[in-house]
């Protein structure tokens, strides 16, 4: 099961006046960085991207015409946030709506320790290609001498993959993704695909 999430939101703030728009922007992101700061959420775990201001025109149906009125200016400051204690999650949602404006684009969960789950995988991975490589050469009365190349992709991929290019595994994360009305983080499948090219000789 997922440990951890990971919120990704913006402030918002509009006026007319793009300078009022920045300062209420500002403040609310203040108010954002403050909210973080007493949940005890550290700092390495926290993005605060750049201020981004935009023109909204008022749409109009004239052809040819490619902006309508000047209507104001939408400014926006973009947050990624590392939830690594998923008991949080429910109120820092609801304290960080209750601010105002704020847009929570996407709510993906993870394992905290998905690097040592993948470092396993590709051990247990290598160990039953070396069984199956033993395997099959015993039924040929061939022995398997050394190991000639190692690759995340299949046999037929492999001049062109890992001779002339390269290529990283990768693990895949599936399952549902958390219901914002319940809370429940979704689980996570980790998978490694290893493919080893052994050299065999006559067992003798």
């Amino acid at each position: 099961m997922a440990d951890m999430l990971t919120l990704r939101f913006d402030v918002v703030a509009r006026n007319t006046d793009e300078a009022k728009a920045n300062e209420e922007a500002q403040a609310k992101a203040k108010k954002v960085i403050e909210l973080l700061d007493n949940q005890k959420i550290p700092e390495r775990d926290v993005i605060a991207f750049e201020v981004k201001s935009e023109p909204e025109f008022e749409e109009t149906d004239n052809i040819g015409q490619k902006h309508g009125k000047l209507i104001g200016y939408s400014v926006t400051r973009a947050f990624i946030v590392d939830l690594r204690n998923p008991g949080l999650f429910a109120k820092l949602i609801d304290d960080l709506l209750a601010i105002g404006n704020i847009d929570v684009s996407n709510i993906d969960s993870k394992l905290s320790d998905k690097q040592a789950v993948e470092d396993e995988l590709q051990a247990k991975a290598l160990a039953d290609a070396r069984a199956q490589a033993e395997k099959n050469a015993k039924a040929t009365a061939m022995k398997v001498d050394s190991v000639y190349a190692v690759s995340p992709v299949a046999f037929p991929s492999i001049a062109s993959d890992i001779f002339y290019g390269t290529r990283i595994p990768t693990a895949q994360e599936v399952g549902p993704k958390p219901d914002p009305k319940h809370y429940r983080l979704g689980p996570i499948t980790v998978s490694q695909d290893v493919h080893v090219i052994y050299l065999i000789s006559p067992a003798k």
